[in-house]
């Protein structure tokens, strides 16, 4: 008789493992692959965001209007001031919020024919925001000029804060985003905002002043680093504040023949690089105050494509000194925050920084000096 032929259950247990560790591998593989490409599309759409801010800031600021060299009381201003806030409710100030505003020539026309029709009708009051098309014949004539403001805030069911941008035209009158006071009323400093980047860590202004020989001064050296607040009035900032060495006092703030404007802008952007992910780290342990060392729960985020060189706790910025096995070592409360204790389980936020130098045609120095 013919045998019949065919495997062995040992075999088929063989072969069964034997395409186990394969499909392993290849998934692996696949997953690898996954993860970079997952890497390259979360890149290229930060790239693109933070490429439209900055072009639209730049272009803002590429516009500044320094008003009528030599005039004496006008309404043109580049100021760049800080907002102090509470953000725990312990009484004590942990976070300073930037606020850029500055008088700019109103490019906008040039694409929105409704706002080059702004002040055809005698007697309107109406002004132009931008939070949408609004009818000309309600609105005053923009004068070929408008304002401009940037800023942080955290809106209604947003765990972290959006880049703020206002505009507003004509230039100066009642309502002006470059009224002294503002920073004083928060409610107006946001009033008919429009967000341009969600998820965003960080915002910073650095202006090159006369005296500065870098952005960032080396320890140990006669470097003089970028100025972080500016008063092209010189006369908001009271003389002698460390932040702008150019005050010159009340009696100059409506002189507008010795003003000033910056040659030059850094702007920083920090985005959100894990886009609100719980993947994000988390401390493993409380920390104080003076505490230098930050320990992990897990160390997976630090892998995502670059090593981080700040980190963000709560609101608390930190400067990344060392990474080690568990834990990272850190300078605590930089980028304008202020160092405070934080507790097991608060999330780590790492952001993807994005730079931009923007050069001001306006620059004008007057320092009678």
């Amino acid at each position: 008789m013919r045998r019949r032929r065919g495997f062995t259950l040992i075999e088929l247990l063989a072969a069964t493992a034997l395409f186990a560790i394969l499909g392993t591998l290849l998934f692996q593989v696949v997953r690898g692959a996954m993860d970079v490409w997952a890497v390259g599309e979360r890149n290229r759409e930060l790239h693109d965001r933070a490429s439209a801010v900055m072009e639209l800031i730049a272009e803002d600021l590429r516009s500044t209007w320094p008003g009528l060299s030599g005039a004496g009381e006008q309404d043109a201003r580049f100021l760049l001031q800080y907002r102090e806030e509470d953000v725990d409710g312990d009484a004590k100030i942990d976070l300073r919020t930037p606020v850029l505003r500055f008088a700019r020539l109103c490019h906008e026309e040039r694409a929105l024919g409704w706002l080059r029709e702004a002040g055809e009708t005698i007697g309107a009051e109406g002004i132009a925001t931008l939070t949408g098309e609004q009818d000309p014949a309600a609105l005053r004539p923009t004068g070929g000029l408008a304002e401009s403001l940037y800023t942080l805030a955290i809106r209604p069911g947003s765990a972290l804060p959006s880049l703020i941008r206002r505009f507003r035209a004509p230039l100066g009158g009642d309502g002006s985003l470059l009224e002294p006071d503002l920073l004083l009323q928060p409610d107006r400093i946001l009033a008919d905002g429009v967000p341009v980047a969600d998820q965003v860590l960080y915002f910073g202004v650095e202006l090159w002043g006369p005296d500065t020989t870098a952005w960032q001064a080396e320890p140990g050296t006669d470097q003089v680093s970028a100025l972080t607040a500016w008063d092209s009035t010189r006369g908001l900032v009271l003389p002698g504040d460390p932040t702008f060495p150019y005050a010159a006092g009340e009696d100059s703030l409506w002189d507008g023949s010795d003003d000033m404007f910056p040659p030059l802008a850094r702007i920083t952007l920090v985005l959100d690089r894990e886009q609100g992910a719980t993947s994000s780290g988390r401390l493993a342990e409380n920390i104080s105050t003076d505490a230098r060392r930050l320990p992990l729960q897990s160390s997976t985020f630090l892998r995502a494509e670059e090593n981080p060189d700040h980190v963000l706790v709560g609101s608390e910025w930190m400067r990344v000194t060392a990474i080690e096995s568990g834990g990272l070592t850190v300078e605590r409360g930089v980028r304008g925050t202020v160092a405070g204790t934080h507790l097991a389980g608060d999330r780590i936020s790492v952001g993807r920084r994005f730079e931009r130098i923007v050069e001001l045609p306006a620059h004008r120095e007057n320092l009678n000096r």
